[in-house]
């Protein structure tokens, strides 16, 4: 018979095979590896399945788990002297325990965790006690597809499809969440989830098919934070300062540490920049003048080293044209004539984008409590504007025109300065 599907678990030099056919029962099957010449044992583990089961195995237990079925059981045995003999059974009816992907085991076998689709959340049970004594994540994530228990039981890894986060490294006694991350281009399959030191990987399937190796380097060492910042703004041609600072867990500095840098640029392409190297107090600064306008993004990534895991940060910085103003007129002028004020606003010495507006206001010098707002005027499309204005008192007046600017170009105000005097009437 042809098997269609089959899952392992290895406990000392016993391999235990589940097994099962496209449409056909499944079983379990035992193999000694110390023969000569293993051969497959069938071993009465539950009887007869409706499919392959999912099967763990660590210190004396050995748990089988059905598959492709609501209310899946989870079936633990003894197997001490090598000959399964049924402790008893995790109800899945009880424990709502639906479509079981997977199930891991500490290195006791003690505690068990299973992913299946419902309740959402992985779940822990006690295999001495048979009752569930935890849980991680709400339920809320995506359907939990993978589990794997690592670093002596410390750590969970938890594999998720069709949710907004692949996998998810839990505090195994506590169940608080340490590190996630997401592959939004491809989808995490079952069983897929493995550790290898302070690494877990997972198997990954993208829409073409091709399968996937995704290492997550350095997961269950402690989190490190990065931390970038640079201006909010800065001028076209005019280079910008790139600053930020490694922290360790243990608040401990990260010297001479090597980054990696990358610039992207307002279209969308992105290259990386000359390597920046933490200093002895674990920050780093350098400087780059980027090529055009817009919002241009820096991110620095840092490995990480074997005392903590790496750490990835990114900072902003919208870089305008420089932009200009003028505001001329006459010097002088009389009460109750009227006055004529011109200017021209460019951008990069060009004229802006149609629609811009300048706000103006008059300020009264020997009063400068005394301040209007003027009705705002539109510039031409060669960036010229005018405005016309009536004095009814003889004073020094200021007039301020200013432009707030826009995305990739920066504001700009101008001054005029008019002494007005009595009519000679």
């Amino acid at each position: 018979m042809a098997f269609s599907h089959s899952t392992l678990a290895l406990l000392g030099e016993r391999l235990w095979v589940g097994h099962g056919c496209d449409n056909g029962p499944g079983g379990v099957v035992g193999l000694d590896l110390s023969a000569a010449t293993p051969a497959p044992t069938p071993m009465a583990v539950g009887g007869e399945h409706l499919g392959a089961p999912v099967l763990a195995a660590a210190g004396d237990t050995l748990v089988v788990g059905e598959t492709g079925t609501h209310h899946a059981d989870l079936l633990v045995y003894d197997v001490g002297d090598g000959t399964p003999e049924l402790r008893g059974t995790i109800d899945g009816r009880t424990w709502r325990i639906d479509y079981l992907n997977d199930l891991a085991l500490t290195s006791d076998g003690s505690t068990l965790v299973a992913a299946a689709d419902a309740p959402g959340h992985f779940t822990r049970y006690d295999t001495t006690t048979l009752t569930r004594i935890g849980t991680y994540g709400d339920g809320w994530d995506g359907y939990p597809s993978a589990v794997a228990i690592g670093s002596g039981g410390a750590y969970v890894a938890a594999g998720r499809q069709w949710g907004s986060t692949d996998l998810t490294l839990y505090d195994a006694a506590t169940g608080a969440a340490m590190f996630s991350a997401d592959q939004p281009d491809a989808e995490l399959l079952q069983d897929g989830v493995a550790f290898s030191g302070s690494d877990a990987f997972a198997l990954l399937r993208n829409p073409a098919g091709r399968l996937l190796l995704w290492r997550l380097q350095g997961v269950t060492l402690p989190a490190s934070t990065l931390k970038v910042t640079t201006p909010a703004h800065a001028w076209i041609g005019s280079p910008v300062t790139v600053e930020g600072r490694i922290t360790r867990a243990n608040g401990k500095p990260a010297i001479i540490q090597p980054l990696t840098v990358t610039r992207r640029l307002p279209d969308g392409t992105s290259e990386p920049l000359d390597g920046v190297t933490t200093g002895k107090d674990s920050g780093f600064t350098f400087t780059d003048t980027p090529p055009g306008v817009g919002d241009v993004t820096y991110t620095v990534l840092w490995d990480g080293d074997s005392r903590s895991r790496w750490s990835s940060a990114s900072a902003t910085v919208t870089v305008r044209n420089v932009s200009a103003l003028t505001l001329d007129g006459p010097a002088s002028g009389t009460v109750g004539e009227p006055m004529e004020l011109t200017g021209v606003l460019t951008t990069a010495g060009r004229p802006p984008a149609p629609g811009a507006t300048i706000t103006l206001q008059r300020i009264a010098r020997d009063d400068d409590s005394e301040t209007v707002k003027l009705p705002p005027v539109s510039v031409n499309a060669d960036g010229s504007y005018a405005l016309t204005d009536t004095l009814e008192t003889a004073g020094r007046y200021l007039y301020l025109a200013m432009w707030t600017g826009y995305a990739t170009a920066g504001p700009a105000k101008a001054l005029h300065l008019v002494t007005v005097t009595p009519g000679a009437g």
